[in-house]
Order: structure tokens, then sequence, then C-alpha cells
């Protein structure tokens, strides 16, 4: 029900889109007398960001950009990421973080490999078309289940819990992304707000689950020059028997400046269809920079 909901939500606002955006202003354009377009505006990662919350956009770090980003989640965990632009059409980033880092437990539990993401620019953003690009993201969310952190006994309460856990042995609370495209496209009204959609296939698994593709959308909205909502939904058809009703997160984005970003976001907050919760809380904090100015 909560899955069916979201879709319908998500549908009319796209069509609302659809319908009206002959009428929006496309601010960062101008029509020159040849018929062409140029761009009157730089990019910023404000209206631009290279990730919503968790799903990537089709935005990427120029040649010389670079962007790190420091993540603080659930049971003490800590992830730290850092990005560079290799050309106006590519980018490469790695992050790497674990459990326990933060608070009375001694023994922390580190991520078995560090995560890397790859996204390369197919198609840049104009006027009348979308921004698209290819990318490939093994880091996935949340806590990676260990056999170590399995034996933890706070982790360990209860058969159903266990056996939950145990599905995840050597995988993430929400798997990495995969392989994916994604489509993004930036509207200017009365606010302004950037839409995207994607297909992803993820290299991970649960165990003894089928792999298959999923479908992710997303929008950021810019409340005003440093103030953006952030929502986004993953169908989970990759994952779909542990969250069966797909997973809605949402947010809030504070800018400072140009280059600072914190984020305070809710993970899973459709919980679990079963009725019991299984809502985070996230907080991220990100930096943009560029040696080339």
């Amino acid at each position: 029900m909560g899955s069916r909901m979201t879709l319908s939500i998500f549908s009319v606002l796209i069509f609302l889109l659809a319908v009206t955006s002959p009428l929006l202003s496309q601010t960062g354009y101008r029509q020159m007398s040849s018929g062409s377009y140029v761009t009157l505006k730089e990019e910023t990662y404000f209206t631009k960001p290279l990730h919503i919350i968790d799903m990537p956009t089709a935005s990427i770090l120029r040649g010389g950009d670079f962007y790190t980003g420091v993540r603080i989640f659930q049971n003490g965990g800590l992830l730290g990421s850092l990005s560079a632009g290799i050309s106006n059409k590519m980018m490469f980033g790695i992050s790497y973080g674990g459990t326990n880092i933060i608070g009375e437990k001694q023994q922390i539990f580190w991520h078995k490999t560090p995560g890397i993401h790859l996204k390369y620019r197919a198609v840049d953003e104009s006027l009348r078309l979308p921004a698209v690009t290819l990318g490939i993201e093994t880091q996935g969310q949340g806590v990676y289940w260990s056999e170590k952190n399995l034996k933890e006994p706070y982790k360990i309460i209860d058969e159903e819990k266990t056996a939950t856990a145990n599905d995840s042995l050597g995988q993430y609370d929400f798997l990495p992304r995969g392989i994916y495209c994604v489509v993004s496209k930036v509207y200017s009204s009365v606010i302004t707000s950037t839409l995207h959609t994607g297909v992803s296939y993820s290299l991970n698994k649960r165990a003894n689950k089928k792999s298959s593709p999923t479908i992710f959308m997303a929008g950021n909205f810019n409340l005003a020059r440093d103030i953006a909502i952030l929502l986004e939904y993953d169908f989970a058809l990759n994952d779909a028997g542990r969250y069966q009703q797909g997973i809605l997160n949402m947010g809030i984005r504070w800018a400072f400046g140009n280059n600072i970003f914190f984020d305070f976001d809710i993970q899973n907050a459709l919980g679990r269809e079963d009725g019991k919760p299984n809502v985070r809380r996230i907080i991220t904090f990100s930096y943009y920079g560029s040696i080339m100015r």
C-alpha cells in the first residue's frame, strides 16, 4: 500500500512537471540569434548534487573538481568518501568506513573492502534534453554484516532479527547501486527543482536470493538559496524480500555558501511491511572544491 501511494505521488509530480515544462523558466540558458543555446550559469552542487541521499544523479565532477564527505549512521557508523573529476565527462570516487567508530564499543568493525564510484556523462543537459549519466557504484549503505559483528550480543535479540542479519551476511543493509543509468533535468519556476530517474543492477545480492534490476527516482527542491528538500524512492525490485514496500528516503540539505553542505536524512521511512519500524536517521557533512580555481 505504501509503495503504491509513493508511486502515485511521484507519478503526479512528474506529470505536472511534464505538462507545465513549457511554462517553466530555464534561467540557466539563453537563446542566441543562430537558434542555439548557451549556458549562462555554471552548475552548482547545491542545484545539481552528485547524490540526493543514497541515489545518484546525472551530475558529475568536472575536471579538477573534487568532493569529500563524511556520513554518520547507526551503530556508531562513519563512512568517508573522496571523489575527483578526471575530465569534463568522467569522475572517480572511493569510500570506506565501519561501525562502532563512534560510541563506547571497543571493537571497530571495518567494511571488508573500499567502495568505488565511477561516472561517465553520456549526454549534457540542454534546454530541451536532460543529462544522462552511466555509472558503477559498489558502496552499500548502512551496516556491513560480517561474521564478527553478527556475534555481537546486542544484535542477536530474537530469532527473527538473527535470521534477518544472517540473510545479510557479507552485505550492507542497503545493497550497492551497482551498474546504473540515470537521467536528470532541472526546472525553474517558483522554486528550482531537479528530477532524477534511473535503472540499476546491483552486483551484490542477499543469500539464496536472485538478483534483478531495480528502478529509482528522486527529486531535490530548493526552497531558498541555502535550503533544499530531498526526496527519493527505490522500488527495491532487487531486494523485495527485505523491503517489500520499497525504500523511501527524505531529508533536508543546508548549504553554507557554495561549497559546504549539511544533510539530515530519514532513511527507509516506510519501514517494513510487517509493521515493525526500521527507520534510520543519518547526518552527512560534505565539501566541494577545485584545484583549478
